[in-house]
This record gives C-alpha cells, structure tokens and sequence, in this order.
C-alpha cells in the first residue's frame, strides 16, 4: 500500500478518518465526520481509496489520470468538511489501495473512523458485505457507519443517543454513548432485549405463568440497571432511560434506532476459524438501522464451542 497526501503532521493519532468516494452517502458520512472531528477538537482526514498498480516502464498515462480524478474527488470532499466547520484542520488522502485494506489500514492511526453505508467507486459496496462488514469486524478503532438517507442537518430533530445492553462486556460502549451523549447535549436510552430460555418457549404447551414472566423481567431490568449504573453515576448530568424489552436483539435495536440519533453497540467479535466476525444481531443492524451505528470494538473471544442463540448479544 502506497499513499499520495497532502503534507501533515507526524505522528498523527487520534484524530478522525472518513472514507469518502464522492457519493451521496459518502458526503453524509463527511457531514457527521467533520462533526465528530470539531467536537474532539481534533484533525479529520478524508480518505480516497483507488485501487490501481503500476507498471514498470508501462505508459503511465491512464494511472496519471486516475490519480488526478481520485485527487479531484477526495479534495471535494475536503472542502466540504471545511465548508461544514470553518477552521477544521482537514487533510485529504489517497491511498493506493483497496478499500477494505486502506480502510483497516487507517482504524491503526485513527480514534474514529467513518465509512459511508454504500457508496459508489472507492469504497462501493459498503453494507453489502464486500466492504463494511470485514472492515466493522477487523477496524482497531471504533467505526462510524452513516447511511444515505440519514439527516444531517445541523438544525435536525434533537433524538437520543440509543446503546444496547447485553449480558456481555458493554462497559465501553455504554461509555461511548453517555460521552456521545454529554458533547452533544442528548439524553441516552439503553435497551436491554430478553427472551425466555430456549427450552421454556419451546417446551411448554401454554403460556407461562405470570410470575415465571415477572422473574424473568425482573432478571432481566436488574442486568440492564447494574450495567447502567456506573455511567450513569458518572455523567449525572445525562437523561438516561432504560428499557428492557421482550424482543431479539437485532429487532429492538433496528426497531429503537428509528428514533435514534445514534445507535451505539459493543462489537465483541468472537474469532473463529475464519478471524473475527460480528454477531447476528450487529450484522442485521448494520444492514437495517434507521439511524448511524456506532460500533465500539471490545475484546476478542474465542468463538464458543457449544451452541448459542446468536440474538441475544448485540
């Protein structure tokens, strides 16, 4: 992997990467960019992936003019995150590479990075599983998913910053989501989504007795407030709302995101034989969330050897 930049300081971490091809969607994913960028006070890089090799004493001139065109397009989106926040310090970078490896690539110098759901050219395919789904389960920092039709007007609808709870280690996603929540002045709602165990709904002949019903809520609000509790304790300063709901995972979180500003989930990333992988309920989130996901890497796990109900973790 090569990289064609404009001059920047050295070392450069912490700062916010958006992957940007010149889309619609992809200038949503600047917008929100650019945003997350002025709120850290910190550098955002637009990033252009173009995939093209060299050859040595080859004519050059069809590169030259992809270069040229790449240039041209990840300057666009430059200048539009400079439009959006003026006085934001933003580089413009291509990197000669394929999207997924450039994009894995910068999650090492990044804290966030932002990808666009789909796209068109240097990062198409995003949400279809060619591009965002390696990315969101390798990426070392968190990654920012923006969909196309997501409003990112600065004057939009004041919604919640939603994060799902799972029995798992959600400490730093629940804590993305209150610190998401505290710079952007929203209040946090976090879902608990429970089911009875396999056995009982699959082995009783009618419905369960209503206080079997209250222990399992019950259970099941007791994890949800013990898991809140430290961060709430700690920005007492956020609304919060807690709800554990009777439902999969994947169909709460699809379901609260419509009326989310952001949906925030831990991605614990089992590895398996094939390296890591996002669980069932991420992977449909990722593909049906009305709002940007924000997913927050925990972790690696070996992948479990006995059978699981893959819905019951975000």
């Amino acid at each position: 992997m090569t990289r064609e930049s404009t001059p920047r300081p050295a070392p450069l971490q912490g700062h916010v990467v958006v992957g940007f091809d010149g889309s619609p969607g992809a200038e949503r994913a600047v917008d929100l960019a650019a945003d997350e960028a002025a709120r850290r006070h910190t550098i955002l890089e637009v990033l252009h992936a173009l995939e093209w090799v060299e050859v040595a004493g080859g004519d050059d001139r069809f590169g030259q003019q992809l270069r040229e065109n790449a240039r041209a397009i990840v300057d666009r989106g430059a200048d539009r995150a400079r439009a959006r926040h003026e006085g934001l310090p933003v580089l413009a970078t291509v990197e000669l590479a394929n999207a997924i490896d450039a994009l894995e690539a910068a999650s090492d110098r990044a804290a966030l990075l932002v990808v666009g759901s789909r796209g068109m050219g240097g990062f198409a395919g995003l949400l279809m599983g060619s591009v965002s789904l390696p990315v969101s389960a390798a990426a070392r920092c968190p990654i920012l998913v923006v969909h196309p039709d997501h409003d990112t007007a600065a004057d939009r609808p004041a919604k919640p910053i939603v994060v799902g709870v799972s029995a798992d280690d959600c400490g730093p996603a629940l804590e993305a989501a209150f610190a998401q929540a505290a710079a952007r002045n929203l209040p946090v709602r976090a879902i608990h989504a429970w089911r009875y165990p396999a056995s009982m709904a699959g082995g009783l002949a009618f419905a369960p007795a209503v206080s079997i019903i209250d222990d399992w809520r019950t259970m099941a609000e007791t994890t949800l407030i013990t898991a809140v509790k430290p961060f709430r304790d700690k920005h007492p300063d956020v609304p919060v709302t807690e709800d554990a709901v009777l439902d999969t995972a994947a169909h709460a979180l699809i379901t609260a995101s419509a009326d989310a500003d952001l949906l925030v989930l831990a991605a614990h990333r089992p590895t398996g034989r094939f390296g890591p992988n996002l669980g069932r309920a991420i992977h449909t989130a990722l593909h049906h969330a009305h709002s940007p996901i924000l997913l927050i890497p925990t972790h690696n796990h070996p992948e479990p050897t006995k059978t699981q109900n893959p819905e019951e973790t975000p």
